[in-house]
């Protein structure tokens, strides 16, 4: 199982989306209806003649050919034109609201009896799963297979001092503890110093162990997580600086599949700040 990505959206993704269109239709809704309220009485009729076009206000009183508006006074045309809009804008999105909510509130419905496709997976016996290739997962089995991808660890070397994790796995620093605790407990897989092959600038190809390999489960988005725990020391710094422009050559750049945290001996990371890094990309919805 080596590449799971898929162009499946997610159903947070899904919930959210129509969440935020009704939101928005409704917000449009009150402004018009609002618009309406100041709007001028009437309708417009619009003709040609001679080449020049004419406006005419009609109501119920007027006759059908309605009453002519002279050029002096085009501002009326544009606001009756722009009533008759916001009449159609009013009830298009009437019933788009009404629409989205019901699908909602099925969609929704759907999720808490279990009934989703991704969920077909999980329901069959434990023997069959082992027969099928599934080609929907839910949020559960999706990280379950994620997680138990095996992969070539680095090696401790036998004085290196090690940290280990809630979890059972052995880091190579107290802040990297700091990061795998906050992960787990967040619910967020993650793979520690997963080999990634790059590109380095003569086009050799070259395997790094990057700190942490994390899944937003939500969008099944993969993230590469550094931590430059020594920033204080100027050659620690300066191999750093060459590390990330390694990373952008090979496409990874901080905010969109890398996440990076840095620390001094008078600034060191907290568990705060990890959680917010955590909720702002691994556990956010795609934009």
């Amino acid at each position: 199982m080596k590449n799971m990505k898929t162009e499946i959206i997610s159903k947070q993704k899904i919930t959210s989306v129509i969440k935020a269109r009704i939101f928005e239709l409704s917000n449009l809704l009150a402004l018009k209806e609002k618009a309406l309220k100041n709007a001028p009485s009437g309708n417009l009729r619009i003709s040609r003649s001679n080449g020049s076009v004419q406006y005419y206000l009609r109501d119920n009183q007027e006759s059908s050919r309605g009453k002519y508006i002279i050029s002096a006074n085009k501002s009326l045309a544009k606001q009756i034109a722009q009533k008759d809009y916001d009449k159609k804008i009013i009830n298009a999105a009437r019933e788009e609201i009404k629409i989205l909510n019901h699908s909602l509130g099925k969609y929704v419905n759907l999720q808490k009896k279990n009934h989703l496709a991704e969920s077909i997976f999980s329901k069959l016996n434990i023997l069959r799963q082992g027969l099928i290739n599934p080609v929907l997962l839910s949020d559960e089995d999706y990280a379950k297979q994620w997680q138990e991808i095996s992969y070539e660890k680095k090696s401790f070397s036998e004085d290196t001092l090690t940290y280990t994790t809630a979890r059972g796995d052995l880091v190579r620093s107290k802040s990297e503890n700091i990061i795998a605790d906050t992960l787990a407990r967040m619910h967020v897989p993650y793979r520690y110093e997963y080999p990634l092959e790059l590109t380095a600038e003569r086009g050799q190809k070259i395997t790094i162990h990057p700190d942490f390999m994390c899944l937003n489960l939500k969008t099944r988005e993969e993230f590469f997580w550094e931590h430059f725990g020594m920033m204080d020391n100027p050659e620690y710094s300066e191999r750093t600086v060459q590390k990330l422009s390694l990373y952008a050559k090979n496409g990874f750049f901080p905010g969109k599949n890398l996440i990076i945290t840095t620390e001094t001996v008078a600034c060191p990371i907290n568990t705060k700040s990890i959680e917010k890094i955590v909720e702002l990309y691994l556990k956010r919805d795609i934009e």
